[in-house]
């Protein structure tokens, strides 16, 4: 019996730790259920077994020691009650299929049916809950939101629609249906429009706060108000519940800890602050907020990924460069609350008007960041104790004035890895600054600086930012930053000296910036021993092995050693003899030459991305003076400025595939440059040009001629100003047409033409395959003979035109072409007219010193204007009028009304000949114009020969920008009177 006890034993721990342990972890329900099942199985299988060795040992006369009638007992009690909830799992797994059959059945009893799907936050199977979609039920459209972009991602959403904060205007509206007209009384709308402001454009805080607030005394409004410019506003009836809660549930819901440590980082920046990236990269590299990176790269990289994440949860916002972003005051509350909660502990009074240092009575050593940047505090406390501290931001306080800072001011920061003191007026640093022994990154971006050489003393640095600094010597002591990975030189104007062995001391080294304007640097192959030079020299760039970035200007290509090692560079922006480049991309080059390139920098030439020629004497074939093999395939981005001995980038002598990912094209001051490719092209050549601009290109004939045509399909921008021998823009004549009927410009949404004295075609040749269905914009200004704009076949594809500006064209004709038209007709609510929809997003017309054009718009094409709102006509001295009969329209007593929808402003200037806004006798509806100007239009006696209906319409100026208004009740009536005026005159 003592086998058969070891044995209970070992299966009573096996069933309690297995069985009843998965009951316990429901959490994981389906894993779970079938775990249960597969260890209840097993445990009948050991109960028949252990049965069995029972009834053996009775036949053999043994006793049955009680605790295994004890196991049997138990054993058979837990698989009872694990069978019990099988049983009832299986019931509700029944009726849940019972439920998706139902529901799928009943969505599809609908033809066509909207399913909601509110607040998802992951990805969801949807024939798992019943709902029909794709092949199963193409009319079931699916909506869905959340407050995470990746799971529409996920659920391979058609199209996303971020839903932005409400401006100004729009938040003021809801706040004031929230609290009624309270928000307009005399002693209450100040405060109510500060309160509507501070919920910062988010419709559930002004929804919150306006319920609160409705019919309630002022001192609530005012304390409410008080709340809300706090930090962390509290107490407010709500606010936690649909405010706070919802955005920390968005904040619990980051599965990267980086992510969370990041979106905290940020809550140390002032309200409605532009939140550099860059910033946060040497941030998180300081505090090693980066797990497994090895470069700063690595870092940048991670960094940006981690953006993104906080930007498609909606926990960050996108500002207008991609370089910065911002955070929404009430997320930033609700960081700064989780972060005060956390064992990273943050005090963070940025941008609160501090002009002196917070009480100096409060516990610093518990916090492990302070921010206090952007204040106008002069001097900061002595003898600190902040043993936690890690990160501390004292940036823009003190601009125009001395930062007072004590001499121990650092010494009770021991463990202080990120120090910020950036654009401040710092005359001397003290020398507590080299206790900081855990100190990896320093920024003093801007700062009024005297000496710096304590720095030299930080020599486990890792990040040194001095960029915008008023520095004039990088020293000696320099050297000793052995460690040092990153060290930002960027608009140092005053830096006229960095001492000799500094560069080559810092063999870690792994991103460089100099400022554009340093040229000191000492010649190589002079005989000075280093210790007399007086300045750097280039050639101590060969002892950082690390290098990966690097941004320079070397006046004199001479400077550049000839044995430098160039190619592990990933970033750059390096210029010789031209001004630094723009760093567009990763890498950038940008090159005056008049001799052979060396071979540091003909590698640079076959990586960069954005190559800059300028002044280039001697370079008439850029593939043949520059590069052996290769074709330029990394370039994104070519700029020819003034290199007058080039004719055409591409001659079909050479047959390589060149420029394959070439997305921008800028031709300048080129003399002799005839066109962009002489011959045929391979395929894929100029595939992803996005941009071409020239300007002063004055041999061009053609910008677009028929073989380069079928290669740019994704042109985009078009821009052409001064190119004074210029006739065709598109030249499609001679173009070759598939079989799979390909439509070229589709992708085309700007076309800029200015100053072409001798241009006469915009498009040349048959129009038949050309499609300009995402045009956007068009300017064209002092082109002299051009005759037309769009002829009829191209007008009716400008669905997407909402902007054309047409300046000094002298013999303009006609802008949109009117015969054989073929209408797309339908039917406007309220209106009896077909409505030609082909301009139909069509905003603003301006039209100046057209001296032939006779009108504006056809009538057809009038008729679609469903979006204009801005029409300025002005010294164009034969049009007659605005808007034109044609042939083959319907006749007057056909049409009721044609209406402008959005039509707001119409100014017509100086147009000696018009005498009506409209042709033909219909009515037309102007529901929404609130400003006309007509001045100096003599035979102007009538508005239109039909009815012209203005509701918000009250006066007509004289004179744009006058005082003189007239208005006598409708517009013809106002009209006539002017001209009646006019008639009284002397003449």
């Amino acid at each position: 019996m003592q086998d058969i006890s070891q044995v209970v034993g070992r299966i009573v721990d096996y069933a309690i730790d297995k069985v009843w342990g998965e009951i316990g972890y429901l959490i994981h329900y389906k894993k779970n259920m079938k775990i249960l099942e597969q260890q209840v199985e097993n445990l009948q299988t050991k109960r028949v077994s252990m049965q069995r060795q029972i009834e053996a040992a009775k036949r053999n006369l043994k006793n049955i020691e009680g605790n295994v009638q004890n196991w049997v007992r138990d054993v058979d009690a837990i698989i009872s009650d694990a069978q019990t909830l099988l049983e009832a799992d299986q019931e509700k797994v029944n009726h849940k299929s019972e439920r998706v059959s139902a529901l799928t059945k009943r969505i599809k009893m609908e033809k066509k049916i909207l399913v909601i799907l509110d607040d998802v936050w992951s990805r969801l199977e949807l024939k798992e809950v019943g709902v029909p979609f794709g092949q199963d039920h193409k009319g079931c459209k699916i909506l869905l939101t959340s407050r995470c972009e990746d799971v529409c991602s996920e659920m391979d959403a058609q199209k996303t629609f971020p839903i932005q904060v409400l401006s100004e205007r729009e938040a003021w509206v809801l706040f004031r249906e929230m609290v009624g007209a309270a928000a307009d009384s005399s002693d209450l709308n100040s405060i109510a429009t500060e309160v509507a402001r501070r919920c910062g454009g988010l419709p559930i805080a002004i929804v919150t706060v306006g319920r609160t607030l409705r019919n309630r005394r002022r001192d609530v409004w005012i304390d409410v108000a008080r709340k809300l410019k706090k930090p962390i506003p509290k107490r407010i009836k709500g606010m936690d519940a649909f405010v706070y809660s919802p955005l920390e549930l968005s904040y619990n819901y980051l599965e990267d800890k980086e992510a969370k440590s990041l979106f905290l980082l940020c809550s140390l920046f002032p309200e409605d602050d532009e939140i550099s990236v860059e910033t946060l990269v040497q941030y998180g590299m300081g505090l090693r907020l980066f797990q497994d990176v090895d470069t700063i790269q690595d870092g940048r990289i991670r960094a940006r990924a981690l953006v993104s994440t906080l930007l498609s949860s909606f926990l960050l916002l996108k500002d207008e460069d991609d370089a910065f972003v911002k955070m929404h005051d009430l997320v930033r509350d609700v960081a700064i609350l989780i972060a005060s909660e956390e064992e990273n502990k943050y005090m963070v009074k940025a941008g609160a008007g501090l002009r002196d240092w917070p009480n100096t009575e409060t516990i610093f050593q518990t916090y492990t960041g302070i921010s206090l940047m952007s204040n106008d505090i002069r001097g900061l406390p002595n003898g600190l104790e902040c043993p936690k501290l890690q990160t501390l931001l004292l940036q823009d306080n003190s601009s125009y004035s001395n930062l007072e800072i004590p001499a121990n001011f650092f010494q009770g920061m021991k463990d202080l890895k990120v120090l910020d003191m950036s654009f401040n007026q710092i005359l001397h640093l003290p020398q507590s600054i080299s206790s900081l022994a855990t100190l990896l990154t320093l920024r003093l971006v801007g700062c009024q600086l005297s000496d710096i050489s304590f720095i030299g003393t930080l020599k486990q640095i890792e990040i040194l930012d001095l960029s915008g600094s008023n520095i004039e010597v990088v020293p000696t002591q320099f050297s000793q930053l052995t460690h040092l990975r990153l060290f930002d030189l960027r608009g140092c104007d005053d830096l006229e000296e960095i001492a000799p062995g500094v560069i080559s001391s810092l063999c870690k080294l792994e991103e460089l910036y100099f400022d554009k304007n340093f040229t000191n640097w000492a010649v190589e192959g002079e005989r000075e021993e280093e210790n007399s030079r007086t300045s750097a020299s280039l050639a101590e760039l060969k002892s950082l092995s690390q290098l990966t970035s690097l941004f320079l200007v070397v006046p004199n290509a001479d400077l550049l050693p000839h044995d430098l090692k160039l190619q592990n560079l990933t970033r750059f922006a390096i210029s010789l003899g031209n001004d630094e480049p723009e760093p567009i991309f990763e890498k950038n080059l940008s090159l005056t030459f008049d001799t052979r390139l060396s071979e540091p920098v003909k590698i640079l030439v076959k990586r960069t991305e954005a190559l800059t020629l300028s002044n280039c004497r001697g370079l008439e074939n850029i593939l043949k003076d520059l590069l052996d093999k290769d074709g330029l395939n990394e370039l994104k981005m070519l700029n020819l400025e003034s290199c007058n001995e080039i004719k055409y980038l591409r001659d079909t002598v050479d047959p390589r595939v060149v420029f394959r990912n070439l997305e921008e094209l800028k031709l300048f001051d080129l003399r002799t440059f005839t066109e962009i490719c002489h011959g045929q092209l391979p395929s894929f050549t100029f595939s992803k040009v996005r941009t071409l601009e020239m300007k002063n290109c004055d041999s061009m004939v053609n910008i677009v001629p028929s073989n380069l045509l079928s290669r740019l399909q994704c042109l985009q921008t078009l821009k052409s100003e001064s190119c004074h021998s210029l006739q065709n823009v598109f030249d499609l004549e001679g173009l070759a047409i598939g079989r799979d009927g390909t439509e070229f410009l589709s992708s085309l949404e700007e076309l800029l033409l200015r100053n072409l004295p001798e241009l006469i075609h915009i498009w040349k040749g048959s129009l038949h395959h050309v499609n300009l269905c995402k045009l956007r914009v068009v300017f064209l200004v002092s082109c002299i003979k051009v005759r037309r704009i769009f002829p009829s076949s191209l007008v009716q594809k400008l669905v997407r035109l909402d902007e054309l500006r047409v300046f000094c064209c002298r013999n303009l004709e006609e802008i949109f072409g009117t015969h054989n038209e073929q209408q797309i007709e339908v039917v406007v609510p309220g209106n009896s007219l077909g409505t030609n929809m082909s301009l139909r997003n069509l905003i603003t017309v301006a039209v100046y010193e057209c001296d032939k054009l006779r009108y504006i718009f056809p009538l057809s094409v009038a008729r679609g204007l469903v979006l204009l709102q801005n029409i300025w006509i002005r010294n164009c001295a034969m049009v007659e009028s605005i808007v034109e009969e044609e042939k083959g329209e319907e006749t007057a007593s056909s049409i009721e009304k044609i209406v402008f929808p959005h039509l707001y402003q119409i100014i017509l200037f100086n147009l000696d000949n018009l005498t009506c806004f409209c042709k033909g006798r219909y009515a037309v509806e102007y529901p929404h114009l609130e400003e006309i100007v007509i001045e100096s239009c003599p035979k102007m006696e009538i508005f239109g020969h039909g009815a012209q209906i203005s509701p918000k319409l009250k006066k007509v100026h004289l004179q744009e920008g006058g005082a003189e208004v007239i208005w006598k009740g409708d517009l013809n009536s106002t009209v006539q009177e002017i001209c009646n005026q006019k008639a009284k005159l002397p003449e």
